[in-house]
C-alpha cells in the first residue's frame, strides 16, 4: 500500500482559519485607518473655516466689542456653525477672540481657535500721533 501526498480534510480547514483570521485583522485596521482619515479630514476643514471667520471678524471695518456672533457657512459640501466670542482682556483696547466649529449636524467643537488684537480705532490714534 503507498501512502498518498497531499493534505488531510483538517489541516485544510485549519489553514482556512487561519487565513480568514488574518484577513479580518487586515480588513479591521483599513477600516480604522479609513475613519481616522475621514476625522482629520472634518478637522483640517473646519481650521480652514475657523481662520477664515477669525480673519473676516480681525479685518471688519466696525469696532470690536465684547461679545458673541455665530453664523453658518458651507464649506467643501458640509455645513459648518461657527461661534465668536469676544472678550476683554483687562487691557484698555485689547480683546482676545476664540472661535468655535463644529458640523451643523454633531454637537462636537471640532477646532477651537483663541485670537488676540488691539482695538482699532486705538490703533488708528497711535498712528497719527
Amino acid at each position: 500500500m503507498r501512502k498518498e501526498a497531499g493534505f488531510t480534510l483538517i489541516e485544510v480547514l485549519a489553514a482556512l482559519l487561519i487565513f480568514s483570521t488574518a484577513i479580518m485583522g487586515l480588513m479591521h485596521a483599513g477600516t480604522e485607518n479609513i475613519r481616522a482619515v475621514q476625522v482629520l479630514e472634518k478637522k483640517q476643514l473646519a481650521g480652514i473655516v475657523a481662520d477664515n471667520q477669525l480673519l473676516l471678524a480681525l479685518n471688519s471695518q466696525t469696532a470690536i466689542k465684547p461679545g458673541t456672533r455665530q453664523d453658518d457657512v458651507q464649506m467643501a459640501g458640509r455645513d459648518w456653525l461657527w461661534k465668536i466670542r469676544t472678550e476683554d482682556t483687562g487691557t484698555a483696547g485689547f480683546y482676545r477672540l476664540t472661535i468655535e466649529v463644529k458640523e451643523k449636524t454633531s454637537e462636537q467643537i471640532l477646532v477651537r481657535r483663541t485670537a488676540f488684537t488691539a482695538h482699532k480705532q486705538l490703533a488708528r490714534v497711535r498712528t497719527e500721533q
